[in-house]
């Protein structure tokens, strides 16, 4: 049976209103971090989904750009498009796109598509996924040094690219379909391996981001909530901290820590350390915004995925998810510097097409209702709090 979770609630205490005996600090600026209090506002997660948003021509040029690379293939010639670097181990452009079943990816097209936007990496240096595995021991073998030319690999590409980038090492280390990142020490040494190696190449363009998964199922399938301070590589190897946001923040039809609660478990750490907070992922899983429905997410939240489908007017979307998402954004400015929204038809996707294997996510594209599409122009286009893309974009990152 599921423990019971209300400890968790109290050590994660609400971020909101700050933590007793935590002293509110002025952020210290670290790399890439937004002048004028800012917050960067990132469009992602694969280049169709980008490209739709920005060709839309209804928003701002993204302030950053997400992309994802398999950081085991980065050299192998007989993997397209080299682990979605999208350039060959000569440095050049491979024409090639890869799709894992989430969207086309090409970090080199994507950087040289959006010329004004920060580019945003998820580096999956996973050993496997449920019952895939696809480096056994590669989180041990990176700590000692085997994969050593990979790193210098994506150090060259990041110093090529000349914008800032922001590298998310071993994203989500805490959720139970990574494989390899249970073994904690494994997964620190790893991580630190790979900046000492990048800042030994003399990349300076490059913030180091530790992102935990803050996710409610993944405490449901574990059956307890570990505590990610565990997976923390060090303050020196840390520039930013960062979560993933999907489900509405106060949600719980299972007894578990909630999207909200988890998430300021990780603000309350940031605090404590003097670190930004990026929320890296984030999208409003189970609705179709086209078709203006909400169904179950997962057989383990709220029924089985993509089942109990119910109609919903724009309004009534933007107040259960957008709404409290960039409340809770506003109401934490002084750590959360930079948000990722994943614009993507998710649904179209064969990783989370039906019949949902891996839970429902529906259809998170903004531009496709001009209600929501309205909405989030009204939010987003305030350019007093958000940060966008354009030619200055590296004056507005301090480095």
């Amino acid at each position: 049976m599921l423990r019971s979770f209300l400890l968790v609630s109290i050590l994660i205490g609400n971020a909101c209103t700050g933590t007793p005996g935590i002293e509110s600090r002025p952020l210290v600026a670290t790399t890439n971090f937004p002048v004028d209090n800012k917050v960067l506002m990132i469009i992602g997660q694969d280049l169709d989904s980008v490209s739709a948003y920005v060709d839309s021509g209804h928003f701002p040029i993204p302030g950053g750009v997400t992309t994802y690379l398999a950081f085991y293939q980065l050299m192998q010639s007989t993997f397209p498009a080299f682990g979605a670097l999208g350039q060959d181990t000569e440095y050049r452009a491979v024409e090639e796109n890869i799709d894992w079943g989430a969207g086309p990816l090409n970090a080199w097209r994507l950087a040289q598509d959006n010329p004004g936007s920060a580019l945003v990496i998820g580096l999956n240096i996973a050993e496997g996924s449920g019952e895939v595995l696809w480096a056994p021991g590669g989180l041990a073998d990176i700590a000692v040094g085997i994969y050593d030319k990979n790193i210098r690999r994506l150090a060259r590409f990041c110093r090529e690219i000349a914008r800032p980038v922001y590298l998310r090492i071993g994203y989500e280390f805490d959720g139970a379909w990574n494989r390899g990142y249970e073994k904690q020490t494994s997964y620190i040494r790893a991580y630190q391996r790979i900046v000492d190696i990048m800042r030994n190449e003399r990349v300076h363009n490059v913030a180091y981001v530790w992102q935990a998964s803050a996710s409610p199922i993944d405490d449901i399938v574990e059956g307890y909530h570990e505590d990610i301070r565990d997976w923390y590589p060090g303050d020196d190897y840390v520039d930013w901290m960062a979560l993933s946001w999907f489900l509405p923040p106060d949600e719980m039809p299972v007894e578990v820590a909630t999207q909200r609660q988890l998430a300021d478990e990780l603000v309350k750490f940031a605090r404590e350390k003097n670190k930004p907070v990026m929320i890296a992922e984030a999208a409003p899983q189970g609705y179709d915004l086209e078709q203006l429905t909400k169904s179950s997410t997962s057989l383990l939240w709220d029924g089985k995925s993509g089942s109990q489908k119910k109609n919903k007017s724009p309004n009534e979307i933007w107040q259960e998810w957008f709404k409290p998402f960039f409340d809770y954004i506003h109401a934490n400015a002084d750590l959360i510097r930079a948000v990722a929204y994943i614009n993507a038809d998710w649904d179209a996707q064969s990783m989370w097409s039906a019949p949902y294997p891996q839970g429902y996510w529906g259809d998170t594209r903004v531009q496709n209702n001009p209600v929501i599409r309205q909405k989030w122009f009204e939010e987003i286009g305030n350019d007093l709090f958000w940060l966008h893309g354009g030619p200055d974009l590296n004056e507005q990152l301090v480095d």
